[in-house]
């Protein structure tokens, strides 16, 4: 399928089926002299489902975080709402040492004081990891989404330097930048202002709850490890989940009431209870909930790092409760809303627990089934297709391949997933050394599949932001 050029310009480009500056911008192609720049075609009334797929470390993170970025850039800029919903898995101490490897080599070049005036955040970030020994302990961790920061380290990253220097940000026509954020954590396993510190200026840190009536029964025996039979169980069962009380303390009361029972058997009782009502993950059902916290004024964090201390029933839960909240949302506001999962497997879990018993399986389910009629799409990152459920391949609208394939399997799905598939070149294996080392150097270039029937190789677009 031939690309006409004649009356491209460098900043669009015409491909097949939609207008280039219809949507985010996506980054620069790569088979042609003037690396025509790409959009995503945003379609009205369609779910823009997109896969990224990629090998650790070849930049699958970064895109989608660039892709988070390129959305609320274009929403904005047309004086748009748009609700972004990001779920991260993990915080990073190696960019944490990036970043002040960046600031004392900034410090050298500009002098102290001069890096002080430039980068206020920055120095003020660092003075409080000296003045205070305790808080230091609890810095260093900024999450792979650190929106809230600018993206420093990739500044003196250049793509040419003859016959003048231009950097990698300068060739996409972007600057580095933070954006709002708003980053919701569960049971914090530590400081929030330190959280919030870590990651930027323009970050806000909320402690998020679950009411208690979502807790269910079978959660709760799992949680307590409630044998079958036993008369405490029996009881805690009738009041929880027939009768309906979700209050802790009115249950006991209930129980005591009601029930004549040994007092070894409401002593069981109230240990539970009384766990429940300790535990600051849940809240009484007339109390806010984490969804109220989601906004479309800032990118909005569901922290699942080790900023959290979730299990992962309780994840899912969140998972689910999210969709179920964003029904709603989308309903009464009319607005788009864009969900990202990184590594979507370590939630879901492989294809052999893609049952309805898995309330993410079953979010992500309902999702793909009912997100284009609401306007909700999702963005999900993940390094191996072929563990995942062949449905949320086959449902993705787009699928872009960043850096290199981790398994020659997911090689074969694609081709199958594809139209023009068996066009795909990409890496699976290594013949040398060199090779490894030499394609280690292309992270950030791939595939992008346009509606899965027509892939363009290209340079994806760098995120701006930490």
């Amino acid at each position: 399928m031939a690309i006409s050029t004649k009356t491209s310009t460098p900043e669009e480009l015409e491909i097949p089926y939609f207008n280039p500056l219809s949507g985010p911008y996506l980054g620069r192609m790569m088979s042609t002299n003037k690396k025509e720049k790409l959009y995503l075609p945003l379609k009205v009334g369609e779910a823009n489902h997109i896969f990224l797929l990629g090998k650790t470390g070849y930049g699958k993170t970064s895109f989608m975080k660039a892709m988070a970025e390129a959305l609320w850039e274009y929403y904005h800029s047309h004086g748009k709402q748009v609700m972004i919903i990001i779920f991260e898995r993990k915080y990073d101490y190696s960019k944490y040492q990036r970043l002040k490897a960046w600031w004392e080599q900034r410090k050298e070049e500009l002098g102290e004081a001069e890096a002080k005036r430039r980068h206020q955040f920055l120095a003020t970030y660092f003075e409080v990891q000296e003045k205070h020994p305790q808080l230091k302990k609890q810095l260093g961790f900024p999450g792979d989404f650190a929106m809230s920061l600018p993206n420093y380290i990739l500044l003196d990253t250049y793509i040419s330097k003859k016959p003048y220097p231009v950097s990698i940000f300068t060739w996409h026509g972007l600057t580095i930048k933070s954006f709002p954020t708003r980053r919701i954590v569960f049971r914090p396993s530590r400081n929030i202002y330190a959280i919030k510190l870590d990651n930027g200026p323009e970050a806000e840190v909320v402690e998020g709850h679950i009411q208690y009536k979502h807790l269910t029964f079978e959660m709760l025996s799992q949680k307590f490890d409630i044998p079958k039979g036993t008369t405490y169980g029996r009881l805690t069962r009738k009041y929880w989940k027939v009768y309906g009380i979700h209050d802790p303390k009115r249950l006991m009361q209930l129980v005591k009431t009601q029930e004549q029972v040994r007092d070894s058997t409401f002593e069981s009782i109230r240990s539970i209870m009384d766990e429940i009502a300790a535990d600051p993950l849940y809240v009484k059902d007339s109390q806010k909930d984490f969804t109220s916290y989601l906004t479309a004024d800032r990118i909005n964090i569901i922290d699942f790092s080790d900023n959290s201390d979730l299990d992962l029933e309780e994840q899912r839960l969140i998972m689910y409760l999210l969709w179920d909240r964003l029904k709603h949302i989308a309903g009464k506001h009319r607005m788009d809303i864009w969900i990202f999962f990184d590594e979507i497997q370590d939630l879901i879990g492989t294809a052999g627990e893609a049952s309805r018993h898995n309330l993410a399986w079953k979010a992500i389910e309902e999702l793909y089934r009912k997100g284009r009629s609401l306007s909700i799409n999702v963005v999900a990152g993940t390094q191996y297709l072929y563990k995942l459920p062949m449905s949320l391949i086959m449902g993705a609208a787009h699928i872009a391949v960043i850096g290199a394939l981790a398994s020659p399997k997911d090689l074969d799905i694609l081709r199958v997933a594809i139209m023009d598939g068996d066009r795909l070149r990409i890496p699976v294996e290594h013949d040398s050394f060199e090779e490894f080392i030499k394609r280690r150097k292309k992270k950030g270039r791939g595939w992008f599949s346009f509606d899965r029937e027509f892939t363009v190789k290209m340079y994806f677009r760098p995120n701006q932001s930490f």
